[in-house]
């Protein structure tokens, strides 16, 4: 590689890393703490807890319950987490359109069916964190703008690469240059937990841009492939009753084994066509459990249900999630990822203070330079009269 070529790729790397830098901080404070955000929920009291007795109630009977509880809004999703809320039922319900993300989650409990009530997640502490982190409390204009700043951290990432390795080839892997100037140290310091961290940053930034984009994948999934498979219904009535509800669940699970259901989109929902049941399945472990297959179940044959795989978008979207937050394998996964998180932290702050430091030093030492060359004061006097005795 030229040294102009290396010179270039070093500006691209502090630029990228500038415009990062103070985004990146917060995204890495807010990153870690997410990382706990189940044990942190818990902690505050945010889960609602399952206290009923007795037999299940049904998957049509949970939906009634919530649905009583306001009685002009359409239910719009079923969902459940068996880990994290043992025994909930999540209804969402919506007085406007039927869309998931514009559903408020109503709580169930599965045993007797009481209403533990309406959950308030955007206005929790970790739901105030995650909107901070994935749109910058801008709403989806925030979410492009983290997606930017993803892709700037990309930029910065692969070029510092690019610089680093011709770098250290005269140096050995590691190397701390201890007892020389602070800016030095710290430069050191951050070339090493740059380059050793660097895999997993790549992982942290392109599924950071991939999940930023997650709405806009959704949507255009919805209105082109699986508006597609709905398109015999399309122009159906909407299904109210949903009685069908548990057998549609039974049958889409007969489809996949293995699997159970996580997710029911309700007809007429953003998900589903005005006569299906688009129901999400998950697996039993580890980052399985994050991995969604589907299948459709016509709401008035509920026996008639169809396995349909994701698009490769939709799938990568899916592991994205898992891997950006590294909330699939339990504590240990968690404490890692919470420990590289700080090591980008210290890896971004580092590199903005030996750029600022390098900078502050440089103005320093030109202006040493300038005062050892210049004249004596007496010489600087007597010059404007020796310039008039020869002119004259």
């Amino acid at each position: 590689m030229s040294p102009r070529t290396t010179r270039r790729l070093l500006t691209l790397h502090r630029r990228c890393g500038l415009f990062v830098c103070l985004n990146f901080v917060l995204l890495s404070a807010t990153g870690v703490i997410l990382v706990f955000h189940e044990e942190i929920d818990v902690l505050l009291g945010e889960v609602p807890e399952a206290r009923g007795e007795g037999e299940l109630v049904t998957l049509a009977r949970a939906i009634e319950v919530a649905q009583a509880s306001r009685p002009d809004a359409s239910p719009v999703f079923l969902f459940r987490e068996p880990d994290a809320l043992p025994g909930v039922l999540i209804v969402g319900l919506s007085d406007g359109e039927r869309r998931l993300e514009a559903a408020d989650p109503v709580a169930v409990d599965r045993r007797g069916g009481a209403l533990l009530g309406e959950l308030d997640l955007r206005g929790s502490f970790t739901g105030l964190v995650l909107q901070l982190h994935a749109e910058l409390l801008l709403g989806p204009f925030g979410k492009l703008l983290t997606g930017a700043i993803g892709l700037a951290l990309l930029v910065s990432l692969l070029s510092g690469a690019m610089v680093y390795g011709p770098m250290m080839r005269r140096f050995s892997f590691g190397m701390l240059r201890v007892g020389r100037a602070p800016r030095t140290v710290a430069a050191d310091l951050h070339k090493l937990l740059g380059v050793t961290t660097l895999g997993w940053t790549l992982v942290v930034a392109v599924t950071g841009i991939l999940l930023s984009l997650g709405s806009v994948l959704l949507q255009f999934y919805a209105t082109t492939e699986l508006a597609a498979l709905g398109a015999h219904h399309a122009d159906a009535p909407l299904v109210t009753d949903l009685g069908s509800v548990d057998a549609a669940v039974a049958s889409a699970e007969a489809t996949d084994p293995g699997r159970d259901w996580a997710i029911v989109a309700l007809p007429g929902s953003d998900l589903a066509s005005p006569q299906d049941y688009s129901v999400l399945l998950q697996g039993r472990a580890g980052i399985e459990r994050k991995l969604l297959t589907m299948a459709l179940v016509d709401a008035l044959a509920p026996e008639r249900a169809e396995k349909h795989e994701f698009p490769w978008y939709i799938q990568a979207l899916m592991v994205s999630e898992p891997l950006h937050f590294g909330d699939y394998g339990g504590w240990p996964l968690k404490i890692v990822w919470a420990l590289l998180g700080l090591a980008t932290l210290f890896v971004s702050l580092s590199g903005v203070w030996v750029f600022t430091r390098s900078r502050r030093d440089e103005r320093a030492r030109r202006r040493t330079e300038a005062i050892d060359v210049r004249p004596p004061y007496g010489e600087e006097r007597a010059a404007p009269a020796t310039a008039t005795r020869e002119a004259t």
